[in-house]
């Protein structure tokens, strides 16, 4: 029944994972020679381009009309696409009309240029139509959006009443010269802080060398802000160097809010302008989750030594009980010596509360330091657990070392020889008894196993659904849900004990990707009694392990069509970002990732799907970016075109390819 099997833990196993056991927690570490990888990123790394812009249709707004039984909204689009635009409109309400009006006044024949389509949400498709209009006029459409009372069902009118917006138009110009590029000013998103974002125009996205910008063409700049209850505010973005926008009038335009409350919120970035005879629109989306700022380093560090082990305990601003994940660089004096981090608990008295982090005595050693010299953490940062948002950030901490344990330490590195290699007790700390091999070959439990994972929001697993016939397969499966990183891989966890599984690697696909390294890099499990040697341990196909900059236009699209999968911070590029600055190469050696994307070409001559394809980096799968599925430092197996990421997309899903399937099944470690 191998192949044929389909084990699911009921719901309330997974609500439990939250009370249980927590897994045996790594003591990460690693070589200077990583302190790069990581850094706390810039918010300029996680910049989000575009060449469209999103669109809210609110019938009972300020741009809308309603005479008797009848509503009408409309608004006025730019135009600059080269040869072809696209518009696509998304509502779950049914009877209401589109009409376009181009510049010269003619009616465009819609009905003639509609292609019903999907806007997918991982495996969930939500109705759309798409209208890809030929040879467009270059000036202002007129975009109308009419319903009456007598063809919208009585549920959609209750709706329109209390829903806000009541649909969403993508305005796509193919003209790749006029380029909106947006980044985050702060990644100190905590309540009270002040956040925001800066935008600017360019003719070619900020990563690449010699896009010019485009500092005299801004006509309007505005950030809507859509709070956690759902509300909104929009308000103004300035050239004045006085809203994290830069220097003054240098093109880059800014606005900042200080957040009152913790939750999810977008932050719309819509600019408008005119570059030679050609007038635009352009937006963005970030979505970005804000946490209490509720534990702050005081400055103090204290360390105890054991027979090879350093203990250090960063004192805390009374900080609830908690868990979080920490990191600091060590040095001795100018000497470099490791970084050190993990998931950390908050421990200690009412009076004075730590967290804990542990040094290797041999990194020491491996240091060249042969007396008990002064050490101190540079470079420390606290970081919320579930989204990775820095919650305190310290350059450079003393480490009070008490006289009785300086003199075993004087000891301990006169006494330890200097280690041929870096060992996997520096790297994680050393192993629990469960994960030891002696341990797992006396084991009664499932040994050599897989665990195939599915994405974010997804109703099924889609390699159960693939018709490959996996050996000895595992199908996890949490459906329709939207957790954090952390908590998927706790889940998975669950799964692998409730199933007596000892040893195991894992398949992934979409978030699932992430979750594997996640799982493999803060917690002892059964990947870790799995050997390289035996096979791969992690494989992912679709995985976007740096994000998605489509995630705030999906969140959007989601609430609007009532689905219910929520936000999903990890999957932003800025909380990918975060996160991956705690992932350590040691781990990321040990996974090797597929992609594929549709024929590559220019975007109207392929694409897996055609409305993302307007908020999405090119080429992707459809859900996926190219650019954004690589893991540094992991092994990239290869990119396969006409393969897209789920179903209802122009070719096949990606997990349902027979042939990388095989490989897949042939390489995983057992």
């Amino acid at each position: 029944m191998g192949a044929l099997r389909l084990l699911l833990v009921a719901l309330a196993l997974y609500v439990s994972c939250v009370a249980c056991a927590s897994m045996p927690r790594k003591k990460l570490a690693g070589p200077p020679e990583d302190f790069d990888l990581h850094d706390m990123p810039d918010p300029e790394e996680g910049t989000i381009s575009s060449n469209s812009a999103m669109v809210s249709v609110d019938l009972d707004g300020p741009s809308s009309s309603r005479v008797g039984a009848e509503y009408s909204w409309s608004a006025q689009l730019p135009c600059d696409a080269d040869n072809s635009l696209v518009l696509t409109f998304l509502s779950p309400v049914e009877g209401l009309v589109l009409a376009l009006t181009d510049p010269s006044g003619n009616q465009v024949p819609l009905a003639s240029l509609a292609t019903p389509t999907t806007f997918p949400l991982d495996t969930i498709e939500v109705p759309a139509t798409s209208y890809t209009i030929p040879n467009p006029i270059n000036g202002v459409y007129k975009v109308e959006v009419t319903g009456s009372d007598d063809v919208i069902k009585a549920s959609d009118l209750a709706a329109l009443a209390t829903s806000d917006p009541d649909a969403f138009i993508m305005w796509f110009n193919d003209n790749y010269d006029v380029v909106l590029n947006t980044q985050l000013t702060t990644y100190s998103l905590t309540v009270g802080s002040d956040m925001g974002v800066a935008a600017y125009v360019s003719d070619a996205p900020s990563n690449r060398l010699g896009a010019r910008m485009f500092a005299d063409s801004i006509a309007s700049a505005e950030m809507t802000i859509t709070f956690p209850n759902g509300s909104e505010y929009t308000e103004n973005m300035y050239d004045d160097g006085l809203h994290a926008d830069a220097d003054p009038n240098d093109g880059i335009y800014g606005a900042v809010f200080v957040p009152t409350r913790t939750g999810s919120y977008t932050m719309q970035s819509t600019l408008c302008g005119k570059t030679g005879d050609s007038v635009f629109i352009r937006s963005t989306q970030h979505l970005v989750t804000v946490v209490q700022d509720n534990a702050e380093y005081t400055g103090q560090a204290t360390a105890t030594v054991s027979s090879d082990t350093i203990t250090v305990s960063l004192e805390l601003t009374s900080p609830p009980a908690a868990t979080y994940k920490a990191y600091a660089e060590v040095w001795s004096g100018d000497v470099s010596v490791c970084w050190i981090g993990g998931v950390v608990d908050v421990t200690g008295t009412t009076a004075t509360q730590v967290v804990q982090l542990e040094i290797d005595v041999q990194w020491l050693v491996l240091a060249g330091l042969t007396t008990s010299s002064p050490l101190s953490l540079r470079n420390v940062r606290l970081q919320d657990l579930e989204t990775s948002i820095p919650v305190s950030l310290h350059d450079d901490i003393p480490v009070q070392i008490p006289a009785a344990h300086a003199a075993t330490l004087q000891r301990v590195l006169l006494s330890t020889p200097v280690p041929a290699f870096i060992t996997e007790k520096m790297r994680v700390g050393a192993r629990p008894l469960m994960f030891t091999p002696e341990y797992v070959a006396n084991t009664t439990g499932q040994v050599g196993s897989t665990v195939f994972l599915h994405g974010y929001c997804s109703k099924t697993n889609p390699w159960s659904d693939s018709g490959y016939a996996f050996a000895d397969p595992y199908f996890f499966l949490n459906p329709g849900a939207s957790v954090s990183h952390d908590t998927f891989a706790n889940l998975v966890n669950t799964f692998a004990t409730a199933n007596n599984l000892q040893s195991y690697s894992l398949v992934a696909h979409s978030q699932g990707g992430p979750v594997s390294v996640h799982l493999g890099n803060y917690y002892w499990s059964g990947l870790d009694t799995t050997l390289p040697s035996q096979g791969r341990i992690i494989q992912s196909v679709g995985s976007p392990y740096q994000g998605c900059s489509g995630a705030g236009s999906l969140a959007g699209i989601g609430k609007l069509f009532g689905i219910a999968c929520g936000t999903n911070h990890d999957l932003t590029v800025d909380g990918s970002k975060l996160w991956l600055a705690g992932i350590s190469l040691y781990f990321r050696q040990k996974t090797y990732f597929y992609t594929t994307t549709y024929k590559r070409n220019q975007f109207f001559g392929d694409y897996c799907n055609l409305p993302i394809n307007s908020v999405l980096n090119w080429p992707n799968d459809g859900t996926s970016e190219l650019t954004r599925t690589v893991l540094p430092g992991a092994y990239n197996v290869g990119n396969t075109e006409q393969w897209c990421h789920t179903t209802g997309m122009k070719y096949k899903p990606q997990c349902s390819d027979p042939k990388r399937n095989a490989e897949i099944n042939k390489n995983a470690a057992r």
